[in-house]
């Protein structure tokens, strides 16, 4: 197909439409449209202006990036914790019997010292009473002891008695004091045993669990785990454990501020405070065990509930943050796709740091204004030619 052949069409098309002067003007537009519908296909199909095949050129893949940057050097750290008592403790029977009755129940304030519960316990009274009178029979026997003794040394003196009885009177007195002191310990212990039939609180806080009932058979020093009466919780402070990241670890102090963030108050936070730290990483996770101390004056706050810690801290060298469609999970490893100055990927192995939902941290492996490949699909090769995009602009 060639431009003689168009030539000789379009002789044909102009005797065509000599034949057809002599018809209707509509019927010719109508034929004239379509003959030059027809010769533009043609030229579509086959070509005229360039007879010579066309060169098919294939483009290199156009991809998305963004320029990697550190965060902010003031970051706020959220951290998560469990709010837990100051001080808690198990309440056991130091004295052996039955419940007599008890006398507060869960939820109840209790201050240091104050009767959870009584426990009557007949053998402790009875041999109190015992111990008693044999200590005032020791006593009875040492008065007696010394007495003789006295008067021994008396006629001792007027040659009618020896020495040696003297001696052995002597002895006898000290053995006899000997026997008061022994009986006056088995009293006091008895007593501290009659004592221990109130069961008292060991410090102020809360009671959280009751497990005591009228009737009940306690044992004192009993092996048993869950012999136990009460549980006490000291929850004014409360405290909250948060465990902190190796890479933020070094702006935790001692007394720096924070705020305690709970689902239960929308819109309210409860100022805290950093108390202490384990001042060293756990070897599994690379955290820092930290604990904030949290006022909770008006007991609005319940131990053992959810919480989160707000800190401010002040990064010397923030970490780099990247769009979590950025990063590339593989058997072999984490990875993103850096486009370099070449226009060529590079696969950068990363160590991940903190996850925040739409984005990430990533401790090692790039560095600021690498440009990262946004959305790379899962084919994609190393040392690939593409064209990079920024994204945001056309």
């Amino acid at each position: 197909m060639n431009a003689s052949f168009f030539s000789s069409l379009f002789e044909k098309f102009k005797h065509f439409l000599h034949r057809l002067r002599a018809a209707s003007m509509p019927v010719l537009v109508v034929s004239g449209f379509l003959a030059v519908l027809l010769i533009i296909g043609l030229v579509n199909r086959f070509g005229i202006t360039n007879s010579a095949p066309r060169a098919t050129v294939a483009g290199t893949p156009t991809v998305s990036v963004i320029s990697a940057a550190r965060s902010k050097p003031d970051a706020e750290l959220v951290l998560p914790g469990t709010l837990q008592p100051m001080r808690e403790t198990l309440v056991y029977a130091r004295a052996s019997g039955y419940v007599k009755h008890w006398t507060v129940d869960i939820g109840a304030t209790v201050r240091a010292g104050q009767t959870l519960a009584t426990i009557d316990s007949p053998e402790v009274d009875q041999n109190l009473a015992h111990a008693e009178a044999a200590l005032a029979s020791a006593r009875a026997n040492l008065q007696i002891a010394t007495t003789t003794l006295n008067r021994s040394k008396e006629l001792l003196l007027k040659k009618f008695v020896s020495m040696q009885l003297v001696d052995e009177q002597e002895a006898q007195m000290q053995a006899r004091a000997a026997d008061v002191k022994a009986n006056e310990s088995d009293v006091r212990r008895l007593k501290q045993s009659q004592d221990f039939e109130q069961v008292t609180a060991p410090f102020a806080g809360k009671i959280t669990v009751r497990n005591v009932e009228v009737g009940q058979l306690v044992t004192a020093n009993s092996t048993d785990p869950n012999a136990w009466l009460y549980r006490v919780s000291a929850v004014n402070p409360l405290r909250l454990f948060i465990t902190v990241p190796q890479s933020q670890a070094h702006a935790i102090i001692p007394g720096m501020a924070a705020n305690v963030v709970l689902s239960e108050f929308p819109g309210r936070t409860f100022a805290a405070h950093v108390v202490r730290s384990a001042g060293a990483l756990d070897p599994s996770s690379k955290t820092l065990l930290t604990e904030v101390d949290v006022p909770n004056d008006q007991n609005e706050l319940a131990s053992g509930g959810y919480a989160e810690a707000h800190l401010i801290v002040k990064m010397e060298q923030p970490a780099i943050v990247l769009p979590a469609n950025t990063i590339i999970a593989r058997a072999n490893g984490t990875f993103v796709a850096v486009v370099g100055q070449d226009n060529r990927i590079g696969l950068k192995p990363v160590t991940l740091g903190r996850d925040f939902g739409l984005s990430v941290e990533v401790l090692t492996g790039i560095n600021p204004g690498d440009r990262v490949v946004t959305n790379p699909s899962d084919s994609v090769q190393d040392k690939a030619l593409v064209t990079p995009v920024v994204a945001g602009k056309p």
